[in-house]
Order: structure tokens, then sequence, then C-alpha cells
């Protein structure tokens, strides 16, 4: 009879599994959220009840009612219409000028990072000048050389993030760029610009998109500060914050002008924030809660 041989199975080390995005219930909501505004702005044009500059001079400052859902402002224009665009022009300069910045500021902080010496000293020097003015302040000055609009609004929330996205990408390039991987890249000939495209930027890649998703917030937050300004999207375009500033002077009379823009800025900076929260939860081990789900 023949001896059964027994078989020593060696067990796989246990990997900690990184948590899908929708189980924390925060990026739940904020997804959904951001998921409303942006099909919100995506079909204003369909689901908008009225054209949002088309004025009713005789249902003016009418309250919320069947007819107008979320009521009429000053020049009896409807409110939910003109939010509903505002949503699309907030996003729309929101996203360009956060992708601009992290581009930007992204490939420079990588660059002086990555070269160092003389390199890393010229750009860090500038990007702390930048650093040195009130971001609001500095976004104002280059609204106001340039000139009121929405091109003009992209640019400045842009340039006000590059300094951020440009520190946060050189710290891990200072750590990457001394591991074996890259020496060897190096020593096998591989030019600086392959090295860089696929070994250092994915491994800094994980914060640059946490900080995005946190300053796509505060961009939606830019833009109507200088919209409330007169210093955003000019009319006839429909802005949150020049909503919001329309209708300040008519609080007693009828507050809908102003608070229903407002929490409409309110909606979608929270979305985005919860989003940015819990990306940095689940991207950073120090954060992230002690997981056991298969």
């Amino acid at each position: 009879m023949r001896e059964a041989t027994a078989i020593t199975t060696i067990p796989r080390p246990a990997y900690r599994r990184r948590p899908a995005l929708l189980r924390f219930p925060k990026a739940a909501v904020g997804l959904a959220i951001v998921a409303l505004v942006v099909l919100l702005a995506v079909f204003a044009s369909w689901i908008a009840p009225y054209p949002p500059t088309e004025m009713h001079p005789v249902d003016r400052f009418v309250a919320p009612s069947q007819k107008y859902l979320l009521g009429t402002d000053f020049y009896g224009r409807d409110l939910l219409s003109r939010i509903l665009v505002g949503y699309r022009v907030s996003l729309l300069i929101a996203f360009l000028s956060v992708g601009f910045a992290l581009t930007i500021g992204g490939s420079l902080g990588i660059v002086a990072g990555y070269y160092g010496g003389t390199v890393d000293t010229i750009v860090m020097r500038t990007m702390d000048v930048l650093f040195a003015f009130p971001v609001l302040l500095l976004a104002i000055t280059i609204v106001v050389v340039l000139g009121p609009g929405t091109l003009t609004t992209v640019l400045a929330i842009g340039i006000v993030y590059v300094p951020i996205f440009a520190r946060i990408a050189r710290g891990p390039t200072l750590v990457t760029r001394e591991h074996l991987y890259i020496e060897a890249a190096k020593a096998l000939g591989a030019p600086s610009f392959r090295i860089l495209l696929r070994h250092v930027l994915p491994n800094v890649s994980t914060p640059i998109l946490v900080q995005a998703s946190i300053n796509l917030a505060t961009a939606i937050l830019f833009e109507s500060a200088l919209s409330f300004l007169g210093l955003g999207a000019q009319p006839p375009y429909p802005s949150l914050g020049m909503m919001v500033s329309e209708g300040r002077n008519f609080l007693e009379l009828s507050p809908w002008p102003t608070v229903f823009p407002g929490l409409a800025i309110v909606l979608a900076v929270l979305g985005f924030n919860l989003i940015g929260d819990a990306l940095q939860e689940i991207l950073d081990p120090r954060l992230r809660p002690t997981w056991t789900g298969s």
C-alpha cells in the first residue's frame, strides 16, 4: 500500500484589500451629490422650464409656486432655470481652472523634485512668491488686470492653485527619484521624459488627485466670490455668485433670489468636499480605518 504523501501548502501572505470608494458613506453621499449637480448642469437646457434670461415683469419676486418652483428675481426671471445654467458655468470654470493648475503646477513640481539643484530652487522660489499673496487678492488682481470674464476667471483661479500642486507633486518626487528602479532606468539609458512619465508620475498621482478633488470645491467658492464682486462670468450668462449679489439688496422683500443660489453653492461644495475626504482616507493608510471586509 502506497503511503500518502503529505503536501505542505504554503499560505499566501495576507494583503489588505483597498476598500471600495462606495463603501464609505461620505463617498457615496458625495458621489450622489456631485452626480446630481453634474447631470443638472449638463441637461440644464432641457430641464430648465424657462430660458434663463427671459423676463416676466408682472411676476417679479414671486414666491416658490407651481408656476415658478423656486420663485423669481427682481426682473421676473425664473430662479430654477438660472440656477441650473449657473451650475454649468460654475462647474466649467472649476474643472478648467483645476485642470490648468494640476497640469502646470504638477509638471513644475515633478520637474523640480526630479532634477533638484538650480531647477528646484528657481521653480520653488517662484512658487513661494505666489504663495506670499493672499489667494483671493491674487485672483482679484489678475482679473482686474486682464478684465473680467469666464476665461479670465479660469486663468486667475488656475494661477492661484499652481503653487499648491507644485509643492504637493515635488515632495513625493524627491522620495521616488532615490528608488533603485529609477537608478536602473537611468543606467539602461532611458530618457528623463520616459522616466518621469512611466516611473515618477504614477507614484505622485495619488496626492495630486486628492488635492484636485478638494480644490474643485474651493474653485466653485472662488468663482462665486469673484462673480459676487462682478469680476467673474459676465451677463447674460447667469452665475450663482452673481445671483446672490443681485438678490442681497432685496432680502427683506424676497429672500429667494439669494437663498436658493446660496444653497446651490453649498450643495456643490459639500459634494466635492465629501469625495475629497473619502479619497484621502482610502489612499492614505494613516487615515484609513481598519478594514476587514473581503
